[in-house]
């Protein structure tokens, strides 16, 4: 089971994006972006619909290419710059992650802006609110793809992975949820769904 969902996994990875226009030997010395932690995410994610049997180690690899990606980006950042035309520019500093509240004619986001990436990921205020519902009626604590499914059921529709990733870390940073390795739970189930809100609120005011 483990070598065939290897192999489904290096073949999800191989024909997912078409390479880049160019020479072939020049593409593949292309640097790792964040839309290869992209597509290794969802080959790992197909895999896990395909073979149910290795879930555990599937949602420990999902979880491990995220703390992949935030160290290499916190890497990135420590390097110094590279000259250009003599003179360096200054290296940008700051937090890993940006959060803020926007407000746009679809209606309002929890936007977290991270290094390497052009644009902002969003998660709407709806899937936001049902999310934090979600974790407050998780006892005990669960997997990110259990949570996942439930946060799929409550809104009728499947929702882009992403959104519930941006939520998570949100609460995470503000102190209010726990992870062990690829599980969550509320800090304060009781009162989390208040402190979800109160966490929004106290971002849309800054």
């Amino acid at each position: 089971m483990v070598a065939s969902t290897l192999s489904h996994l290096a073949a999800t990875v191989t024909t997912d994006r078409p390479p880049p226009v160019g020479d072939t030997a020049e593409a593949s010395g292309q640097p790792v972006g964040p839309q290869t932690f992209s597509q290794v995410r969802t080959a790992l994610i197909r895999a896990l619909r395909t073979s149910p049997d290795a879930r555990e180690p599937l949602c420990d690899a999902l979880e491990l290419l995220e703390t992949i990606q935030q160290q290499l980006e916190q890497y990135r950042q420590a390097m110094p710059p590279k000259p250009e035309n003599g003179k360096a520019p200054p290296k940008p500093r700051g937090k890993l992650q940006e959060y803020r509240v926007q407000v746009s004619a679809d209606g309002h986001f929890l936007s977290e802006r991270r290094p390497g990436h052009s644009q902002p990921f969003r998660c709407p205020r709806a899937t936001y609110d049902a999310a934090a519902e979600c974790l407050a009626a998780t006892e005990p604590a669960l997997h990110f793809d259990e949570l996942m499914e439930r946060l799929n059921a409550r809104m009728d529709e499947p929702q882009p992975d992403y959104r519930l990733r941006v939520a998570l870390r949100f609460w995470l940073a503000g102190g209010a949820i726990l992870r062990s390795r690829t599980k969550y739970m509320p800090v304060d189930r009781r009162s989390f769904v208040e402190t979800a809100r109160r966490l929004w609120d106290e971002l849309a005011s800054k």
